[in-house]
């Protein structure tokens, strides 16, 4: 097992370095230039300077290590800006900032990076962590009584509530959620701390949190669903009957321990979706979470928000997964990941040169004895 952890964080470390690099080559290569509105901005401030646009922005890059010091006519390239960028992270901890402090929605709060990423973060978690437990303990449930009534008017209820709300996308049911709710006196936007009471405050988080929650449960209720009915028509199960275990000695003994390793996958895996795929609703909703600062990242070049983020969704994703392939060992015991190889690669090592040292003494051999065969038959001629 210790073995297994060690290669799935190698594993890791390696997919994080290869989506990061990935990820920032791309960005610079094709996204906007990140100092272009900074030196806009001073070009409409200081006309009187006599600089034109195209010397303010050439000091900036120069400035912003776009361009070289030294030699300031030459752009560094984008792979050592990316070097330079994971240098900076390794050596001084220092992720970067904002090029434009324009781009900064409050200049005396977010600071740096981590406080520009991170506090927003906590509106996100707002939504996200209720939905998250809304979404997989009601999903799971129903899919479990679904399973057990299948054909029945639960299971046909459930299957019809599942094709509306996966059919109709998120971004079609908030505006709807949004009227209903302004009709029942609801604020479309939810309010800052101190600008309102809890209650307020509480009430305005439900119409974000419900649509976030039903588009979520429905994939819940059809995957628990699809697996209880496998279980319990498995041929495990129909033996247990037969031997005349009641039906919550067979849920517990066999349903609940089978569908548990992938339903563990799908509802760890479902809350990083969550943080992460909630943009649509806080845009809708005007949530002043994490969203709102990678979206506006990407218009304007910001590529340390940008790769903050993706550094930070990756990490947690793949610390995820390490965690759900080493709960499957816990979960079941007859998992086994690695086991001792009896195969010793450095003596196929070295019988492969052997091999090898064989066929060209063969091959020279061959070329003598043909050589002389040749000699031999020009001296009878």
């Amino acid at each position: 097992m210790t073995k297994y952890i060690l290669q799935r964080i190698a594993f890791a470390i390696l997919t994080l370095f290869i989506i990061s690099i990935f990820v920032y080559v791309l960005v610079a290569a094709f996204g906007n230039n990140p100092v272009n509105d900074l030196a806009q901005a001073q070009f409409q401030a200081s006309k009187k300077s006599g600089l034109t646009y195209a010397e303010i922005l050439h000091k900036l890059e120069i400035e912003n290590g776009l361009r070289y010091k030294d030699n300031p006519d030459v752009l560094v390239p984008i792979i050592v800006r990316y070097g330079n960028y994971m240098k900076n992270i390794f050596t001084k901890g220092d992720f970067g900032f904002l090029y434009n402090p324009a781009n900064n929605p409050n200049s005396a709060l977010y600071t740096n990076m981590a406080k520009l990423f991170f506090t927003p973060l906590q509106y996100s978690l707002i939504i996200t962590v209720p939905t998250f437990f809304i979404s997989s303990i009601l999903g799971i449930a129903i899919g479990v009584i679904a399973g057990y009534k299948r054909g029945k008017w639960f299971d046909v209820s459930s299957n019809v509530f599942v094709l509306i709300f996966v059919a109709i996308p998120s971004f079609i049911l908030a505006p709807i959620v949004i009227t209903i709710s302004v009709a029942l006196g609801i604020s479309s936007v939810v309010p800052r701390p101190g600008e309102q009471s809890f209650g307020v405050m509480f009430v305005s988080y439900l119409p974000p949190i419900f649509v976030m929650s039903i588009t979520s449960l429905a994939g819940y209720v059809t995957y628990t669903r699809n697996q209880v009915i496998t279980v319990l028509t498995s041929n495990f199960v129909l033996i247990a009957k037969t031997k005349g275990l009641s039906s919550s000695q067979i849920f517990f003994k066999y349903v609940l321990r089978n569908i548990s390793i992938p339903l563990f996958s799908l509802v760890f895996g479902s809350f990083i979706g969550l943080l992460s795929g909630s943009i649509i609703i806080e845009q809708y909703w005007q949530v002043p979470g994490t969203s709102q600062i990678i979206v506006n990242a990407f218009p304007t070049g910001e590529i340390n928000v940008v790769m903050f983020s993706t550094l930070f969704f990756t990490f947690i994703s793949l610390i995820a997964d390490i965690i759900i392939d080493v709960s499957y060992a816990i979960l079941d015991p007859k998992i086994k990941y690695s086991t001792n190889s009896k195969r010793n690669y450095w003596l196929f090592f070295l019988a492969y040169r052997e091999r090898s040292k064989l066929a060209k003494d063969l091959f020279k051999s061959q070329l003598i004895n043909k050589a002389s065969q040749n000699t031999t038959v020009k001296g009878d001629n």
